[in-house]
């Protein structure tokens, strides 16, 4: 059994982490606390060394392959360590989970700088922040891919059961036809396997999900990257992930069960369409903030 710290809320809400890759596996919110904002697979490994299938994996330091690299990097397959925790003890406050990892002889072997990761993890009501802050402490400037990839719970996700909302005239590569195109859709739906990397997406994406065991809802998804902190900060790009595997792919995922893709559309925030280059002492933040209403 893999360990987890669990996040409550005043509100009524809760969140689960596990210790493995800093990863969210659950986030019930206060409005229906028995939906989970969140799919994890029925079928996903949890032996602590395969990644986990489903919550927030934390892409770092490559999306996809990498020549020596583990599929979308070592941070999702790393055990964190539980900084701190926190939970609430007024609706004001959000209830806090902090996780850190550092380069160690076994990254460098794959990565030859130096950094630290900061995981930090707040609980509101009908909202979950999280932010991945890295730190370059090399003595040259570092370039990395960063993503959280949401995979969100969805009824149904074949009819129109989910639509993507927000990235209407940006350009994308379509991973799964191997073409650069632009989106002329309002609203994203899906019917076949989806696989597009959006590049310098708006900072608010929703995902309209028809209830059919819960709620009919929106998952709103606002996301921000930055360099420095405070008066200081400089805003950074940031790119937009839309992924369904679909009946076919599902079938080839040993992780995943054959009919899951009815159940899930990924919505990940991050930078992947090009490198993040960090100079030597900056730190870099890649922020999302997950909410959820009622329709």
């Amino acid at each position: 059994e893999l360990e987890t710290v669990k996040l409550t809320h005043p509100y009524g809400s809760s969140a689960e982490v596990y210790h493995f890759g800093a990863h969210v596996k659950s986030f019930h919110p206060a409005m229906d606390p028995k939906l989970d904002v969140l799919f994890m697979s029925k079928e996903s490994f949890l032996d602590g060394v395969n990644p986990i299938r489903g919550g927030i994996p934390v892409v770092f330091p490559n999306f996809g392959s990498a020549k020596g690299f583990p599929s979308h990097g070592f941070a999702r397959i790393t055990n964190w360590t539980l900084a701190s925790h926190k939970d609430a003890t007024d609706k004001k406050s959000p209830s806090v989970a902090k996780f850190t990892m550092e380069s160690s002889n076994s990254t460098r072997a794959m990565w030859p700088v130096d950094f630290k990761l900061e995981y930090e993890v707040k609980l509101y009501g009908n909202e979950l922040k999280t932010a991945l802050r890295v730190t370059n402490t090399f003595k040259d400037p570092i370039e990395f891919h960063a993503l959280l990839h949401n995979y969100l719970w969805v009824d149904d996700a074949t009819n129109k059961g989910v639509q993507v909302t927000g990235l209407k005239g940006v350009e994308y590569y379509d991973k799964v036809a191997k073409v650069n195109a632009t989106e002329t859709r309002e609203y994203i739906d899906f019917a076949n396997q989806t696989d597009n990397v959006y590049s310098n997406a708006p900072n608010t994406l929703r995902a309209v999900i028809k209830g059919v065991n819960a709620v009919d809802r929106t998952v709103t998804i606002k996301k921000s990257g930055q360099i420095g902190s405070g008066g200081k900060a400089i805003k950074t790009k940031t790119d937009a992930v839309v992924w369904n595997p679909w009946a076919d792919r599902a079938k080839a995922m040993e992780d995943f069960g054959d009919e899951e893709y009815k159940n899930m559309v990924a919505v990940e925030p991050g930078r992947v369409s090009v490198k993040q280059a960090l100079p030597a002492g900056q730190t870099y933040t890649l922020q999302e903030s997950i909410s959820v209403t009622t329709l």
